[in-house]
């Protein structure tokens, strides 16, 4: 299996180094955690580069002209189904499950450490909060 995730991950870097839309890429889940199986499909993480001057981030509303194109020419390459999750709109716990992973492609490293600090600490801070909630259920409820 390591060996077929090099493969892919040669495949994928070839594949993203050529865009100029996408400044980050990642593979996470199951194949990142050499868990996969027949029917897993491929996750993949992508950062488009911002339509605007500032980090984007949890940005529902906004969608990228190349998005099917992109999910298209990767399940080809890789010959698997594949799930595209774009970071620039991705919930926090989603988008720290992602650079987890393995870093495919970062082009800016200064916009990775932003986001990666940015996206870790709400994720933490949800993570908290859930904690608490249970807690206090527990307490009221046993």
């Amino acid at each position: 299996m390591k060996t077929h995730n090099a493969e892919m991950i040669k495949i994928l870097k070839d594949y993203f180094e050529k865009r100029e839309d996408v400044l980050m890429a990642f593979l996470f889940g199951s194949y990142a955690r050499a868990l996969s199986h027949r029917e897993s499909d491929v996750d993949i993480a992508v950062y488009f580069r911002p339509k605007s001057d500032h980090l984007e981030w949890e940005e529902f509303d906004i969608e990228y002209d190349t998005e099917d194109e992109i999910w298209l020419d990767v399940e080809r390459l890789l010959k698997r189904n594949v799930d595209l999750v774009v970071l620039n709109r991705a919930r926090s716990c989603l988008a720290n499950s992602a650079i987890n992973g393995i870093p495919i492609i970062i082009k800016d490293r200064g916009l990775y450490l932003d986001f990666m600090l940015r996206v870790t600490t709400e994720a933490e801070d949800f993570r908290e909060t859930v904690e608490d909630y249970w807690q206090i259920k527990q307490a009221i409820y046993g």
